[in-house]
């Protein structure tokens, strides 16, 4: 059945599943820098790097993916009421559902194009509306300067590209840059190809396309903050869902964290 009053939330979580996760995430370069916990040790275990951009169909992630945070489809639909958080240090806290990925674009100037890149996973039922495109360091890199240009399919199938004015030099392990779409572009449905406008100096990167489904800032170290379904606004996580967490630092110290979502199913 839809949830259709405040009492079908009270039963759903009266048998809810729970989703449970604690990342030891690599130290962030600077505070104001987004910080993957996919190759992170923990709870899950860690992720491992994406196939390299060159090797065909087959990057979409799901809920059996290496390093996706444990998580069991619902009979109906499954909604996440409520989501605890903890860490170490002081942050924002964010939960999605990992999509698509790829590694081994290199440092070179030039155009890497993407091989039978294909369509999202088949979770995705509305043509990548809400979903966002990430530079993710599965390696630290060395120095680097101008542009990266990323060419994509928005919601309508149109070409379209996104530019980071200025990519982050010397990026370290884990380290994840977002990708402005253009203006009006509500979504990505397919990444096609990325070109550097000029040589890093050693490393490689990738790319991965995510859905954003909740987040949590924690302003104080150590003291863990609970949002409940109206907080949350009662997200729907689609069956297979990959799950990950990321952080937005406030300092440059690794940090340690924890996390439970109750997941109803109606």
């Amino acid at each position: 059945m839809a949830i259709a009053t405040v009492d079908d939330i009270v039963a759903g979580l009266a048998a809810k599943q729970r989703l449970t996760f604690l990342k030891n995430i690599n130290a962030p370069k600077a505070a104001g820098a987004f910080q993957s916990s996919w190759l992170a040790t923990g709870i899950p275990g860690a992720g491992s790097a994406s196939p390299a951009y060159t090797a065909g169909s087959g990057y979409t992630c799901d809920r059996t993916t290496a390093g996706a945070i444990a998580y069991n489809n619902g009979a109906v639909q499954n909604w996440l009421a409520k989501l605890f958080a903890g860490a170490s240090q002081i942050g924002t806290l964010i939960l999605a559902d990992r999509l698509w990925s790829c590694s081994g674009m290199g440092f070179a100037i030039g155009t890497y194009t993407v091989t039978t890149p294909g369509s999202l996973p088949a979770r995705i039922t509305d043509s990548g509306v809400g979903c966002e495109l990430w530079v993710e360091q599965f390696a630290a890199a060395g120095a680097a300067s101008g542009t990266l240009t990323a060419n994509y399919l928005n919601t309508a199938a149109q070409a379209k590209s996104g530019v980071i004015a200025a990519v982050v030099s010397a990026p370290v392990i884990g380290q994840m840059q977002p990708v402005p779409l253009q203006t009006g572009d509500v979504g990505i449905s397919q990444l096609t190809s990325v070109a550097n406008s000029a040589t890093w100096t050693s490393g490689s990167w990738g790319m991965t396309i995510l859905k954003r489904i909740a987040e949590i800032e924690l302003p104080i170290i150590g003291a863990g903050k609970t949002l409940d379904w109206a907080a949350l606004s009662l997200p729907q996580i689609p069956a297979n869902a990959c799950l990950m967490a990321f952080w937005l630092a406030n300092a440059t110290t690794a940090p340690v964290v924890i996390g439970r979502g109750e997941v109803i199913d109606k």
